[in-house]
């Protein structure tokens, strides 16, 4: 019994213990499919919101800006739904105002009157506007902007600056401007039609031109007519006193005539200067002597450190005298009462340095950068109209020198000024040693114009005749030899631009050595000659003339064998010595009717060279030709023996000549006047 009821105690434990699984089972399935049923619908609620923003962000990403999204779900998703949403609207409204800026850019470039011209950096239109499409029509998109046949200039000068092109029926201004940082931006070209104001720059040009010589010519003529009776020896200490004062007026009259183009030809790129040798101490000491009664007057001190034995200066004294007069006006505009004003001038080889410095207020680094800039002037007081340092340094580099300026606050201002100083030479290489005894003919439809360059010229030993009219000028030309001519370009009938062009047009006559003498030497279709500015210096007159004799014609005759070039020439080119090699006399009389020449070298191994020596007409100096004759051993032919003709070596030739050149005129060596014989 007791096992009967131990099993059926068990049975019943196994039982309840079946029981209780099943209903534990049946709990937790219950349990799982609740919780997977909470987490599928959590995931919904997720996931919905989701695919919205998903798919909100595509379309975004297509170029749809207006799409939003409603939030929705958990608070997260909401906050970021909420967020996408001003995001969108903040890109829609910076979109908005990129196209609105851009339309706005786009009528803006369509109307300007300027051509746009967008390149590649490979050099390929992307873009032009309508006026590029009027102005450049060949600049089309797609199309090469460089090349051979391109209508743009180079690309490095576009970006450096302005560049102007003249066409057949217009002007352009154009520049470049680089797209980015690199090299690989690309480009825009601005092109700008100008075609008016250069018009209106050639009428003004014309008309200062016109103006200028209106007022040159009689001041010409009234200085020069007082000039040479200042020399007069039968003035009084009182008639001469007046003369002084006409003159010293009639030079400031000069000097305002120039003052009122300095401006205008800086602008245009004309600005003439005309060096000429002369005494700088000289010129500081008239400008010191200026400035006296104002430097007095505050109390200042002008010290002037002029070392004796100073060489002369290679430059404008017109424009040297202005800049001096500027810098030190400027000294003493800027120091105060009894400070001091300093000038010192110091051979710096191969220049002269000139330098100004005071004790006044000196400037400060940002105004030391703009000093030389145009309209800038200081705001300490200083007058005048911001343009003179600025002409300054324009004149000192047309010079070929430089300027420099030192200065601390407090402490004063130095400038200093370097000019070409007067080369190492023979003086009796001098220019106006060539004219002597020489026969000019004076070209000038003003006869006391033409009278005044006569007298001035007298003094040199000049024979002079004048011509008023080109057609007389050429005629005479024709008839008879001048060893130069000075010429006046406006004149009336044929000019002188037609008689300059006659001239080089004429085998016999284009070696003439020409001096321009008028107020527009500048003109861009002088060919190149020497130019003397109406009015008119007499020592300017006379080195430009000088200059002119002596390099208007090739110095040297060489008339030898072609055997022998080799071993002569290179000693020639060595020296520097410009010649022309002829082998035959009659090859010789023919450059010596088309050309002038100083020295004839002729070659005694060259066939009848007796005979060569007689066909040498140089005409080089009319006090003195010079025929020398070279050898293996510097002994003459039999057949030249007898006239006379120094016999040089080959070795020694190149010498020789370089020698015979530089001896005075009054002294000629060789064959006088004339072929000899």
């Amino acid at each position: 019994r007791q096992r009967a009821r131990r099993s059926n105690a068990r049975d019943a434990v196994r039982g309840d213990t079946r029981t209780a699984l099943l209903v534990a089972a049946l709990a937790g399935g219950l349990a799982l499919a609740g919780a997977l049923a909470l987490i599928a619908a959590l995931i919904s609620s997720i996931r919905r919101p989701l695919d919205s923003l998903v798919n909100a962000t595509q379309r975004f990403a297509a170029g749809d800006l207006s799409e939003r999204v409603e939030p929705d779900g958990p608070l997260e998703l909401r906050e970021l739904d909420s967020a996408f949403n001003t995001m969108a609207d903040r890109l829609q409204g910076a979109q908005r105002r990129i196209e609105s800026e851009r339309e706005k850019l786009q009528v803006t470039i369509e109307s300007l009157g300027d051509a746009l011209v967008v390149c590649e950096a490979d050099g390929t239109v992307s873009a032009v506007n309508p006026r590029a499409e009027e102005i450049v029509p060949d600049l089309k998109v797609g199309t090469q902007a460089t090349g051979d046949h391109s209508p743009l200039p180079s690309l490095d000068e576009a970006l450096a600056g302005e560049v102007v092109i003249d066409e057949e029926s217009r002007t352009l201004s154009i520049t470049a401007a680089r797209l980015g940082s690199q090299e690989g931006d690309g480009v825009v070209w601005t092109l700008r039609d100008i075609t008016e104001r250069a018009r209106l720059d050639r009428i003004k040009s014309d008309f200062v031109a016109t103006a200028s010589h209106e007022l040159r010519s009689p001041l010409t003529s009234i200085k020069g007519f007082v000039q040479l009776l200042e020399r007069s020896d039968a003035l009084g200490a009182r008639e001469r006193e007046f003369v002084g004062v006409i003159l010293q007026s009639t030079d400031r009259l000069v000097d305002l005539v120039n003052d009122l183009l300095d401006v205008a030809r800086l602008e245009a790129g004309r600005m003439e200067v005309h060096p000429r040798l002369f005494d700088l101490s000289e010129l500081i000491r008239e400008v010191a002597a200026l400035m006296g009664p104002r430097v007095e007057a505050k109390d200042q001190r002008l010290e002037l450190d002029l070392p004796p034995g100073l060489p002369l200066a290679l430059a404008d004294p017109v424009r040297v005298r202005q800049i001096v007069t500027n810098l030190m006006s400027n000294a003493h505009q800027y120091t105060s009462e009894g400070g001091k004003i300093t000038v010192v001038a110091d051979r710096v080889s191969p220049q002269l340095e000139l330098t100004v410095s005071d004790t006044g207020r000196g400037m400060s680094a940002e105004d030391l950068e703009r000093v030389f800039d145009r309209f800038v002037r200081r705001d300490d007081g200083g007058t005048g109209t911001g343009l003179g340092l600025s002409i300054v340094r324009s004149l000192v580099e047309l010079q070929g020198g430089s300027i420099d300026v030192r200065s601390e606050v407090g402490e004063g201002t130095a400038f200093t000024v370097r000019l070409p100083a007067e080369p190492e030479r023979d003086a009796q290489d001098a220019p106006r040693h060539a004219i002597r005894g020489t026969k000019v003919l004076v070209v000038d439809d003003e006869d006391d114009v033409a009278k005044v360059i006569c007298a001035q010229l007298a003094q040199y030993d000049v024979q002079t005749e004048i011509a008023t009219t080109g057609e007389a000028a050429l005629a005479r030309l024709r008839e008879e030899d001048f060893d130069a001519i000075t010429l006046d370009i406006l004149m009336e009938g044929e000019s002188g631009l037609d008689v300059l062009r006659a001239l080089r047009a004429d085998p016999e006559l284009n070696g003439t050595p020409v001096v321009v003498v008028s107020i527009v030497s500048h003109h861009q279709a002088i060919f190149g000659e020497w130019k003397v500015a109406k009015p008119i210096d007499p020592d300017q007159l006379a080195d430009a003339l000088g200059s002119a004799v002596l390099a208007g014609r090739t110095r040297l005759l060489v008339v030898g064998r072609s055997s022998v070039r080799p071993r002569l020439e290179p000693m020639l080119v060595r020296l520097g010595l410009d010649h022309e090699w002829v082998t035959s006399g009659a090859a010789a009389a023919q450059a010596c009717r088309s050309r002038r020449y100083e020295v004839a070298l002729v070659d005694a191994g060259i066939r009848s060279p007796e005979s060569v020596v007689r066909s040498v007409d140089l005409r080089g100096r009319r006090l003195g030709q010079a025929v020398l004759l070279f050898s293996e051993n510097g002994e003459p032919a039999s057949g030249v023996a007898h006239t006379g003709v120094r016999a040089v070596s080959i070795d020694d030739a190149a010498e020789a000549v370089l020698a015979t050149l530089s001896q005075d005129l009054d002294s000629p060596a060789g064959v006088e006047s004339g072929p000899p014989g």
